[in-house]
């Protein structure tokens, strides 16, 4: 299945009553707000220059437990996955779901691309919706100052957020019972990061498949490119592949193995904001 900027729900006309004419650019202006003071940092330029070199050598703790670096990160990367996000669960599929008003777990998703792209997703519905942000690395004042821009621009008095501290790694009791207890959980640019240490990744891979309740749905997300390939032993595998074979546990709903976000042109940010190219997988858990 696909979906175009056209057609997403998202962009109804009710939809734009609340993000306005542009939701993109609305988007935008939503990070601009809860980034400001990051993108006024004298250090910027070079703490960015910094992290792409990390992420080249996959160094992602070096990315994430230096605090220094989060509001960086959060001001180059969150504005293109925002708007990735807000397209994608602007999907029929995802719509239909949220519509049930369901708890959403994303794990792995500090930095905040889901928080925001989720509520303009649901801006124009009322339904109690809780999304619950995971991560290893303590972004809550990240998460709590686009919060409060979302609020301030959209007024979303239906959207509850929360986050807790969880090494993907090592999986708490508590977090294997808040995937227990969710309807829609989310690994969205994150399941590739957890090969630094194949083991526990998958040993990851069997505790979704072991708490993820019946008719629960789990949305994996990730870079279509090189990236996400992952060698075990002499071959080499998609990151998607590992759960499209657990075909007796997982029903496939909207299943791409590459598609593109192109932005919008003319779209106003301090820095520029790229298209990107990923997978999506959303699965349904079988009873």
């Amino acid at each position: 299945m696909g979906v175009s900027s056209e057609d997403a729900a998202g962009t109804s006309a009710f939809g734009r009553s609340v993000l306005g004419k542009n939701p993109q650019q609305s988007i935008l202006n939503v990070l601009r707000i809860a980034c400001s003071e990051a993108l006024q940092q004298p250090d910027f330029a070079a703490r960015l220059q910094e992290i792409k070199q990390r992420f080249y050598v996959r160094d992602f703790d070096g990315i994430f437990l230096d605090p220094a670096n989060l509001p960086v990160y959060t001001a180059q990367y969150v504005p293109r996955r925002a708007l990735c996000y807000y397209e994608l669960f602007s999907h029929p599929d995802l719509q239909e779901i949220l519509r049930t008003g369901p708890q959403i777990l994303c794990l792995g998703a500090g930095s905040g691309s889901e928080l925001v792209g989720i509520s303009a997703a649901c801006a124009h519905m009322t339904q109690p919706i809780s999304v619950h942000s995971q991560d290893y690395a303590d972004w809550s004042s990240i998460l709590q100052s686009l919060e409060t821009a979302v609020q301030y621009k959209w007024r979303v008095p239906h959207m509850s957020y929360s986050f807790s501290l969880g090494n993907l790694l090592s999986i708490s009791p508590e977090l294997e019972a808040h995937i227990a207890r969710s309807q829609l959980v989310t690994a969205m640019f994150v399941f590739n990061e957890l090969f630094v240490d194949k083991a526990n990744a998958m040993n990851f891979v069997r505790t979704i498949v072991r708490c993820l309740q019946p008719n629960a749905y789990f949305l994996l997300v990730d870079s279509a490119g090189s990236f996400s390939s992952v060698k075990v032993g002499s071959n080499s595998y998609m990151a998607y592949m590992f759960f499209d074979s657990l075909a007796a546990y997982f029903e496939p709903v909207i299943q791409e193995d590459s598609k593109w976000f192109r932005h919008k042109p003319a779209l106003e940010y301090p820095l520029p904001v790229e298209n990107m190219r990923y997978f999506v997988r959303l699965y349904r858990r079988k009873q």
